[in-house]
């Protein structure tokens, strides 16, 4: 009864384990969205300031143009650093679900070459003849 228990206990384990790693797979698929929502409303940001600034740059005559063609420079480096930053964090939560996924399926496989060998349910093996044979000669040598 205890090897039914345990592996009632590991099939309860490995049932906890796998709704686990599917919500942490759908957290960072979840994260993977917001962080690639967030880059294209970076860009967006970006269009807005470098509009603003080549609008303001336009009427200032005084300016030297190299000056203006930093500020925009400038503006497109923090855009470009910022979108960096989110590229690499998307990159890592893949990653993250990519190792989730290797761990799932090389579980799935231990798991289908384990049910195989499978012990019979007294935990005895007969060696030969039937059960109902070994039970009569028994019965007899005990009487």
């Amino acid at each position: 009864m205890s090897s039914d228990s345990s592996t009632f206990l590991d099939r309860v384990k490995k049932a906890g384990k796998s709704l686990v790693d599917s919500g942490a797979k759908t957290m960072l698929k979840t994260d993977v969205v917001f962080l690639e929502r967030e880059i294209k409303q970076r860009k967006q940001q970006f269009g807005v300031e470098v509009y603003e600034l080549m609008e303001a740059l336009e009427v200032d005559r005084d300016t030297p143009v190299e000056e203006k063609e930093s500020k925009i420079r400038a503006a497109f480096d923090s855009a470009r650093k910022d979108i960096a930053i989110s590229q690499a964090k998307i990159e890592c939560k893949r990653e993250e679900m990519s190792v989730l996924e290797a761990e799932a399926a090389a579980a799935a496989k231990a798991e289908a070459a384990g049910t195989s060998n499978i012990p019979p349910s007294s935990g005895t093996v007969l060696q030969q003849g039937h059960p109902d044979d070994s039970t009569a000669s028994e019965m007899e040598h005990s009487n």
